[in-house]
């Protein structure tokens, strides 16, 4: 079994490539025994590499480190075209480095045990929610008249303001109004 990033191949012994694709839900049944669950899509698969590096191969230690800690140019993780017979399976094309790379010491032989994960960037699933057109949002609206604040901004003296006091003045209020504008 062989795994290319970028086209260049990781180096070890006895590697070992473990596929996941998590589908999230969530349960719908409460406090009853229903099997009822709400579909929330399919999250990025991701993959579980394990291999051996021998002692005297540190380099190939150092590159795979180096590869883990590469960024591109705005500071996020790099993002690497991935061969390998199981990611082709699963679909993968293009994966970063995730959660952690680790390596330990053997126990019996002269070479580090090291595990790390890769996730799915640009996923099929993800491609196919951009492609499809949003939900239009629907205006909500109370019954009855809406209600609109009263307009202090302009000045007594303009014609609409006038007409205005008019029409919300009772007859003997308009009589006084006329009376109160000729003694000014």
């Amino acid at each position: 079994m062989t795994l290319l990033l970028d086209g260049q191949k990781v180096r070890g012994k006895g590697l070992k490539v473990t596929a996941n694709l998590r589908i999230e839900s969530n349960d719908l049944s409460g406090q009853t025994s229903n099997t009822d669950a709400a579909h929330k899509g399919f999250k990025p698969k991701s993959l579980t590499v394990s291999l051996m590096i021998p002692y005297v191969n540190r380099a190939d230690l150092a590159q795979l480190m180096g590869w883990a800690e590469a960024t591109a140019a705005g500071g996020q993780r790099h993002v690497y075209r991935i061969v390998n017979d199981t990611a082709e399976a699963f679909g993968v094309r293009q994966v970063e480095f995730s959660d952690n790379l680790s390596a330990r010491e053997d126990d019996s032989l002269f070479a580090w045990r090291v595990q790390f994960s890769l996730s799915e960037k640009l996923s099929t699933a993800e491609r196919v929610e951009k492609r499809r057109p949003g939900n239009p949002i629907k205006q909500q609206s109370a019954p009855g008249q809406p209600v609109t604040a009263p307009d202090t901004a302009s000045t007594p003296d303009t014609a609409g303001t006038a007409a205005t006091q008019q029409a919300e003045l009772t007859g003997f209020e308009a009589v006084l109004k006329r009376l109160d504008d000729s003694l000014a």
